[in-house]
């Protein structure tokens, strides 16, 4: 995990002697004292901002496509940056007779440019096409 330590301006005005240019990191996993950076020998205050681990990158997963009219199931697996409009040209590719297919997550539709990791989507998910009725 990645820790980004800055130095607040404050000058040392009273040190406690169990303090010194080393402390212990909470979540160290050693609980080795780890010394502190030159700039904040000096300071009596830091902030310290723990960054998420980097991931090794999005992960594949699969997602189901409930067809609307007829009821049949198609798993598609996509990755959590794709988009919906990527999400349905997997579909088209594999059933090519579905049409424009716009697609319903949570019982709402989404947009094309929407991506699957905005949208919280998980494994196994299931959206549903649905077709627009054109009326009057």
């Amino acid at each position: 995990m990645a820790t980004d330590i800055q130095a607040a301006l404050a000058p040392i005005l009273l040190q406690p002697e169990a303090c010194g240019p080393t402390q212990c990191v909470k979540g160290d996993p050693k609980g080795d004292p780890v010394p502190f950076p030159e700039p904040l020998e000096n300071t009596t205050h830091a902030v310290l901002q723990v960054q998420k681990p980097v991931s090794p990158g999005p992960k594949r997963f699969p997602v189901n496509v409930l067809n609307g009219s007829d009821g049949t199931k198609i798993s598609v697996t996509v990755r959590s940056i794709d988009t919906i409009g990527k999400l349905q040209q997997k579909v088209l590719k594999l059933r090519p007779e579905l049409g424009s297919g716009n697609l319903a997550y949570n019982g709402k539709p989404v947009q094309p440019h929407k991506k699957l990791s905005e949208l919280q989507v998980k494994p196994g998910a299931m959206f549903v096409t649905y077709r627009k009725c054109c009326g009057g």
